[in-house]
């Protein structure tokens, strides 16, 4: 093989390698960075009185799981309280839902696994399931996964739902929202 022919392929290898390593590092949110998100819209057409927000949650502090804990399986067994809010009662606080946008989703790799702490999810009565919130990972940095897609810590996704929570929940899960803010 000719000098010009291993400089092609060689090219050709490197190129390929570095497709792949920035599908693997993007890929999985490369749907969220190319897809506007304003939650203020999705919420602009439905009646607040056919919306409801349910929140699953578990004290943060000091709980160590053998297992890291699915959605399914937190919400079916492992929560220590669920609060469902419908109504007027949300329509005081949908202003704070309102202003997730691309802004506040900055994606992130996807968490090789969930260990679920919280779980919140807003829906219609007409158009289902419009927004849910996954709260942690294992991952390094405490990934939040909003709709499917992992993204960086925001205080937003802790004062959405802070106002519903019990005083002792609120005060805890509170805690991590002025971290949040802090490193921002």
């Amino acid at each position: 093989m000719g000098t010009r022919k291993r400089i092609i392929v060689g090219f050709l290898i490197f190129v390929l390698l570095v497709s792949i390593i920035l599908i693997s590092y993007g890929g999985c949110n490369l749907h969220l960075r190319n897809q506007a998100f304003n939650f203020a819209e999705i919420i602009e057409n439905e009646n607040i009185d056919d919306l409801s927000l349910t929140i699953y949650y578990v004290k943060p502090f000091g709980f160590l799981t053998p297992l890291p804990w699915s959605v399914e399986f937190f919400i079916s067994y492992a929560h220590d309280g669920k609060i469902v809010i419908s109504g007027n009662d949300l329509e005081e606080f949908i202003d704070l839902f309102k202003q997730i946008n691309n802004d506040i989703l900055t994606p992130l790799m996807r968490p090789s696994y969930l260990d679920v702490r919280l779980y919140y999810v807003l829906e219609s009565r007409e158009n289902g399931k419009l927004f849910d919130v996954v709260m942690w990972d294992r991952g390094p940095v405490g990934n939040i996964v909003v709709n499917g897609f992992a993204v960086k810590d925001n205080p937003i996704f802790y004062d959405a739902i802070l106002p519903f929570l019990p005083e002792y929940a609120a005060e805890q899960w509170g805690r991590w929202s002025s971290k949040g803010s802090s490193t921002q």
